[in-house]
């Protein structure tokens, strides 16, 4: 009687052994606890091959390649008739991947095809019954058709017997502390959890949201993209094979401040004069860019700080005729960086002495050459009409002329990095709101107000511009869908 009570207390111990042991014994770069730069254990026609460049645990994953025609790989393991079987694998597709998966397994109930989906590793579970005393699961590179040289790749492979039921959940991972924190990264680290078979992965929540997967092995997780000085709260999730789970308690902690900014604005370039009078004229410029914003511009005349503006263009007033000035034009942002200077002109003034002034007077004096003087007019000019004090120049007619220079700023800036370019969805919501383009004036304006000549070529360039890069956005579309559909003409029905 105490010799049956023996052999059955060694009989449950073994049981209780080989519950919690990992059948995937096989010394290879997919071994969770005997990993090695090998391919042991595996076969198929497919090209098999142990790869360092990419691994879930460890250093190694194994990579399955298509070769010629040949995409399969297998691994058979010792089995129980009827026991079943909880089998974890880590896998991942690659770019150039078509559609590989879990297919066909041998002498395995309760299994189906499985395609491999993502291109971050993912963890795959089953619960399968062995048929057979030497079951095989395979895995297949792509499907029938696959060209050459599509892959996917496996690791961490566990196989544990689930008889009984396992159902004891591991425990909690503890001590969450938090490191490397930055205002938009951090890396949260933990203390391992126990199991009474084994743990297979951990999973990092932000609330109920998972935010990414790591293997056994590994006992923190890298956060990116974070908001500066936020308080962010965070579990981890430790899970088994047969997908019991427990949660630690959460870690909450802040984000440090954004950085100081240092980084001044670019220098801004290209400093013009136009429509020079004898006491004032137009200075314009290339816009600076910045890597927060740029807040304005310094206009300096002759060394000496003339004014701030927040526009690439300045009119300056006030000036004697005749005379030479300097300038240049310095950018700031909201830190309090200020660009180099850029470049520096001279502008003469016109001398006023070399202009016939028109007067009543002299307007039909033999003595006055109009044909050669210039004329200067000191106020405002109409010409079939009264003269309006808003315009130098007013004319109620038609003008015939063979060339009209205007001096404005441009458009080009419609193609500077950083242009925010509307939607077409918020574009046609404006049409529908206003009845016309955005940064056009309506109707009712030109009708009452006209509209100068230089503002709407630049206005109506703008627009040409903003045409030509929803073009081209709409042409790289067409392009990728033209890619997609000759893919799916080309590529064969999915069989495994």
């Amino acid at each position: 009687m105490k010799i049956n009570c023996l052999l059955l207390a060694i009989t449950c111990l073994a049981f209780i052994n080989v519950s919690g042991q990992n059948l995937y014994t096989s010394s290879n770069a997919a071994s969770i606890e005997n990993e090695a730069n090998t391919t042991t254990g595996w076969t198929g026609s497919a090209s098999i091959t142990s790869e360092s460049s990419t691994a879930q645990n460890g250093t190694y994953s194994l990579r399955f390649a298509v070769l010629n025609t040949n995409r399969e790989a297998r691994y058979n393991f010792t089995a129980v008739v009827g026991t079943v079987y909880n089998i974890s694998i880590w896998a991942r597709r690659t770019a150039n991947s078509n559609n590989p998966a879990f297919a066909n397994w041998i002498g395995l109930s309760g299994f189906s095809t499985t395609v491999i989906s993502s291109t971050a590793w993912t963890q795959y579970n089953f619960v399968v019954t062995a048929t057979v005393t030497a079951p095989a699961i395979r895995v297949y590179a792509g499907p029938i058709g696959a060209a050459s040289g599509v892959e996917v790749f496996v690791d961490a492979i566990s196989i544990t017997v689930q008889t009984p039921p396992d159902t004891q959940p591991p425990t909690a991972p503890s001590n969450l502390t938090v490191s490397n924190v930055t205002s938009t990264s951090a890396v949260i680290n933990w203390n391992a959890s126990t199991d009474n078979v084994g743990v297979v992965s951990y999973s990092v929540r932000e609330g109920t949201t998972t935010l990414g997967n790591v293997g056994p092995s590994i006992t923190s997780y890298q956060l990116n993209n974070l908001q500066p000085s936020t308080s962010y709260t965070y579990t981890v999730v430790a899970f088994d094979a047969a997908n019991n789970s427990s949660q630690s308690s959460p870690l909450t902690f802040s984000t440090l401040p954004p950085p100081a900014d240092v980084t001044p604005p670019t220098i801004p370039t290209n400093l013009t004069a136009s429509t020079i009078t004898a006491t004032d004229l137009y200075l314009s410029w290339v816009p600076s860019t910045d890597n927060v914003a740029v807040t304005g511009y310094r206009i300096f005349m002759n060394d000496l700080l003339k004014d701030s503006v927040t526009s690439a263009q300045y009119q300056v007033v006030g000036l004697t005729g005749n005379t030479t000035y300097t300038f240049y034009v310095v950018a700031y942002d909201a830190a309090g960086n200020v660009s180099a200077p850029g470049n520096q002109i001279s502008v003469t003034t016109i001398n006023p002495g070399q202009v016939s002034n028109y007067t009543t007077e002299n307007a039909n004096l033999p003595s006055v050459d109009w044909q050669s003087a210039n004329l200067y007019a000191a106020g405002n000019v109409g010409i079939g009409t009264t003269p309006n004090s808003s315009y130098k120049l007013s004319v109620n007619g038609n003008i015939r002329a063979k060339e009209i220079i205007v001096e404005t700023g441009w458009s080009d800036f419609v193609f500077e990095e950083g242009y925010n370019l509307a939607s077409l969805k918020e574009v046609e919501d404006y049409i529908k709101l206003n009845g016309h383009l955005k940064d056009i004036p309506d109707a009712e304006e030109v009708q009452a107000n006209g509209i100068g000549l230089a503002r709407m070529n630049k206005l109506l360039l703008m627009k040409i511009e903003e045409l030509t890069l929803y073009v081209i956005e709409s042409n790289k579309r067409i392009e990728n869908l033209q890619n997609q559909v000759q893919e799916l003409s080309s590529s064969p029905k999915l069989v495994y």
